[in-house]
């Protein structure tokens, strides 16, 4: 099969030639002993950014005895990132991979002869499950007898990473509703009309739901990646979940001076899923519809049925570049600033690992952006 590549080169050593380069680098004693000792997660990589090499720390990551099952695979593949398949020449070589971190590194250090560092998110599938890894990426060259090779560190940064991003989504988001909930209250001290004062209370009594939501969302979002949280499903109809989820969102700072809109089509049949979680993933893909469209504007939702399948959809007009769509569903992206961006990875994580269901997204400069949560009408239809 010809190599092909959107990015980094494609060529791969053959099997034979990665045994002698594993054996070349593995005989040498004193680099062997040195890197044992190292701290860290670390392994050597050929040319072609194969794995030749790996220390225990490694290893353990993943849950290996021994390097064979890894030897020759690249970075990506023996992650498990989720762009690793996309081309048939493996990690590296797809249009993701030019936002990529890790062999952004190798191809730096390549270039240069020298040490570079960056940082990448990674989005993985391990065990069937979503997992996200924030890492800092060092990649070094070095020779072993005159050959070129690159020592690859990899620092999990995944806890701090996380930890920052919660604080500052939990703190915004709070403290807005903070600030609208105390608006409420002073022009609920200076009104005097009955009528205002009991629509008052009842908008205040509203925000302090979403307060108590906005609190649980995040412990939930914390048990969900510790793979603590447990889906409890029951018999819900199709219609009534999404206009509860819109009824969550309507007052939500994001959709002031906007509409959301549900297809007169959609379809309103019973089927089986944890509310709460489903509810959980269509406010944040209502949120994030509303913030990126213009003041004014409107929104679109609603329901449709693909054979045992039940799929909801939300719509805005706006347009997502390639950038953004590559890396969309990674824990740490953002298009709205430093300490944002848990909304589609929510979505996914929570879906995919906790749903059994699929989330999928299109985006062209004439339709607009769609994203779709695909489910079983039947809870648990997938381990059947």
């Amino acid at each position: 099969m010809e190599d092909t590549t959107q990015f980094a080169p494609a060529e791969r050593s053959a099997n034979e030639e990665i045994r002698r380069e594993n054996q070349l680098v593995s005989s040498n004693q004193d680099f062997a002993a040195l890197f044992g000792a190292m701290t860290g997660i670390g392994g050597v990589i050929n040319k072609n950014r194969q794995i030749v090499y790996a220390n225990k720390e490694l290893l353990d990551l993943l849950g290996l005895k021994s390097l064979e099952p890894i030897l020759g695979k690249r970075p990506g593949e023996f992650i498990g990132c989720i762009h690793s398949g996309e081309n048939t020449s493996g990690c590296g070589t797809s249009l993701a991979c030019a936002y990529c971190g890790a062999v952004n590194s190798i191809l730096e250090s390549q270039r240069t002869g020298s040490k570079a560092v960056r940082e990448t998110m990674v989005s993985a599938v391990v065990d069937g499950k979503h997992k996200s890894w924030d890492l800092n990426i060092i990649s070094s060259p070095v020779k072993f007898d005159g050959e070129d090779f690159y020592i690859l560190i990899l620092q999990d940064i995944s806890e701090e990473k996380r930890r920052h991003a919660l604080e500052r989504i939990f703190f915004h988001d709070l403290l807005n509703s903070v600030g609208a909930l105390n608006g409420m209250l002073t022009l609920l001290k200076e009104e005097s009309d009955t009528g205002e004062i009991r629509d008052l209370i009842s908008l205040s009594e509203l925000i302090s739901r979403n307060i108590i939501d906005e609190i649980l969302m995040h412990r939930q979002l914390r048990d969900a990646e510790n793979g603590e949280l447990k889906a409890c499903p029951g018999n819900y109809f199709t219609v009534e979940i999404l206009r509860s989820a819109i009824g969550k969102i309507e007052f939500h700072e994001s959709g002031k001076g906007k509409k959301i809109e549900v297809s007169p089509d959609s379809v309103n049949i019973e089927f089986e899923t944890d509310r709460i979680l489903l509810e959980r993933v269509l406010v944040n893909l209502l949120k994030n519809a509303l913030e990126a469209t213009d003041p004014n504007g409107t929104i679109y939702s609603g329901v449709r049925v693909e054979g045992s399948r039940v799929v909801f959809w939300v719509k805005n007009s706006g347009y997502m570049p390639p950038a953004v769509q590559h890396q969309l569903f990674q824990r740490s992206f953002s298009t709205k600033g430093s300490g944002r961006g848990l909304g589609t990875y929510s979505i996914r994580l929570l879906t995919e690992n906790y749903l059994e269901g699929k989330v999928s997204f299109s985006s062209s400069e004439s339709e607009g952006t769609v994203f779709m949560v695909s489910l079983n009408l039947k809870f648990g239809e997938d381990k059947k």
